[in-house]
């Protein structure tokens, strides 16, 4: 919408320009008008006009004064100056403050009219060329960032470009990067889990990176992703990363936390330590890399600084030697006696991670030796291993496919556990014990879903173990014992209460009503209403 200022002392002439002209035809919507120069300067800052006709000779301000005052100020207006006067000295000021033209008076409807299309298309292609050129400068900062990014990319993840100090300040320079300041590196892995595709993993790393954006976008950091997933955070200041650049920090472990709930997928943060030079960020990116690894170690979910590695290996160093095949045969011996073995197995794997370059690997292979002699004594005995805790070979499956310590070590604690459970009950003769504790739990939790499995994981036995002893010694089902619970539960409530047959089935756990009516009629022969209607 094109504005327009007529600015005239003569009320006559001010009337006639802003009522006998059909603006709307030449494009503008709105007319003001001013009585003299300084009433103009006013209204000019008020409403921002992209036109003004104004007299030149008006009493307190004349209109050249007013134009250049206005300038200053909105130097995309056009002027269009009006004057009773032939004068070269006036019109040669007008051309100084840019008029697009100077019109004589009494001024020629025909001639303002031209001159007023003369100004809105000067007004359109200086829009057409505003929009153009920022345009430009946005496709050339989007270009800039993106030449900034793959710089940055190479150099710290190859080193390549800082061999040459010379050629690698002339090309920060062209990229507008700074060479002074301090930087510190983080690096997030991500693991999205062996059931995603590669699709999906896309998705999930543009969800992280718009998080990490958004934490770090009032921030002296910018975010990149490199291959595999893995993202890079960079922080750069001026001044030593103190309190600020713990709390960027501090703000990015916090963030990935929450996505991390939100998408469900594992992460692992690494900080490097702080660097004074550009050239150092490859090195940086190393630091920050193994710290990333200690995932390992410690499990995912954790930020790790690798300055606090250092001390954490400089403890781990000073244990004595550790003979392994004693600590197995001593964990075996411990199962087979029916006792605890948990502090025996974290003592054990922390004393390989200290003795090996390749942790993961060798408490792999570590867990898979122990669990085929395991297997083996129990053999001796006439007992199975896949009895009490499942298929053997799913068993080293899981262990190979585990990415970290702490996921071996809790699969391995849950096995032993169970194993150790299954052998103290068998010296005790305590299947009596379990099928009392079985009992218990379904006489008490009928109203709940219960399945073979969490009855199983309650008493350390594995499901098939379960069912067999449960049949041998109550002579029916665990299934067939929980359903008659539920019924005769079902008959009192029918027999003495009024709630509804649907409240009656979730009372003695069926949440779906038509199934509860479907049993009910397949043990009684009749309905839950014909039941109840019997006792009426």
């Amino acid at each position: 919408m094109v504005k327009l200022l007529i600015v005239e002392d003569n009320d006559f002439e001010r009337h006639a320009l802003q009522n006998y002209i059909d603006w709307d035809v030449l494009g503008i919507r709105q007319v003001e008008t001013a009585y003299n120069g300084l009433d103009g300067l006013e209204k000019a800052k008020a409403i921002v006009p992209d036109i003004i006709i104004s007299d030149v000779m008006m009493p307190g301000m004349s209109g050249i004064e007013m134009a250049q005052y206005i300038m200053k100020f909105f130097p995309q207006t056009k002027f269009i100056f009006s004057s009773g006067h032939e004068d070269v000295r006036l019109l040669q000021e007008a051309m100084e403050v840019r008029a697009c033209s100077y019109l004589i008076k009494p001024l020629k409807q025909e001639e303002l009219i031209s001159v007023i299309k003369k100004a809105t298309s000067m007004l359109v292609d200086e829009k057409l060329t505003s929009i153009a050129h920022n345009k430009m400068v946005e496709q050339f900062n989007d270009n800039l960032r993106y030449l900034q990014t793959k710089f940055l990319e190479e150099l710290i993840v190859t080193g390549k470009n800082a061999r040459d100090m010379k050629s690698l300040s002339m090309h920060a320079n062209d990229l507008k990067l700074s060479m002074i300041g301090m930087y510190k590196l983080a690096v997030v892995e991500l693991d999205f889990g062996v059931e995603s595709d590669l699709f999906q993993n896309t998705n999930l790393l543009h969800v992280v990176m718009h998080q990490l954006e958004r934490i770090s976008s009032s921030k002296h950091a910018l975010v990149m992703k490199i291959s595999g997933n893995r993202i890079i955070v960079l922080l750069h200041t001026l001044v030593p990363v103190g309190e600020e650049g713990t709390k960027i920090i501090a703000d990015i472990a916090e963030g990935m936390r929450l996505v991390s709930e939100e998408i469900n997928c594992k992460y692992m943060i690494g900080v490097s330590d702080l660097f004074a030079n550009l050239d150092d960020l490859h090195q940086a990116f190393k630091q920050s890399s193994f710290a990333a690894s200690r995932k390992v170690k410690l499990g995912y979910g954790h930020l790790v600084h690798y300055s606090g590695c250092h001390d954490s290996e400089a403890i781990s160093l000073q244990a004595g030697p550790y003979d392994l095949q004693a600590a197995i045969a001593q964990l075996i011996d411990l199962v087979m006696k029916g006792e605890n073995v948990e502090d025996e197995l974290r003592k054990l794997v922390h004393e390989l991670q200290v003795i090996s370059d390749h942790p993961l690997v060798r408490v792999q292979s570590l867990i898979i030796l122990l669990f085929s002699n395991l297997s083996k004594q129990l053999a001796d005995v006439g007992e199975n291993l896949d009895r009490m805790a499942g298929e053997e070979r799913e068993l080293y499956e899981q262990i190979i496919s585990a990415k970290t310590i702490p996921d071996i070590l809790q699969l391995a604690s849950k096995t032993l556990t169970s194993v150790a459970s299954y052998m103290c009950r068998k010296k005790q003769n305590k299947d009596d014990y379990i099928i009392n504790e079985i009992l218990t739990i379904l006489n008490q939790e009928y109203r709940h879903p219960i399945t073979l499995s969490s009855l199983s994981e309650r008493v350390y036995l594995s499901p098939n173990y379960l069912r067999i002893i449960f049949k041998n010694k109550m002579r029916i089902s665990i299934q067939e014992y929980l359903t008659n619970l539920r019924l005769s539960k079902a008959k009192e409530l029918l027999k003495e209460t009024r709630y509804k047959v649907h409240e009656v089935g979730e009372m003695v756990g069926y949440e779906n009503s038509t199934y509860f009516s479907i049993v009910f009629k397949n043990y009684m022969k009749m309905t839950p209403g014909e039941y109840r209607n019997k006792f009426k």
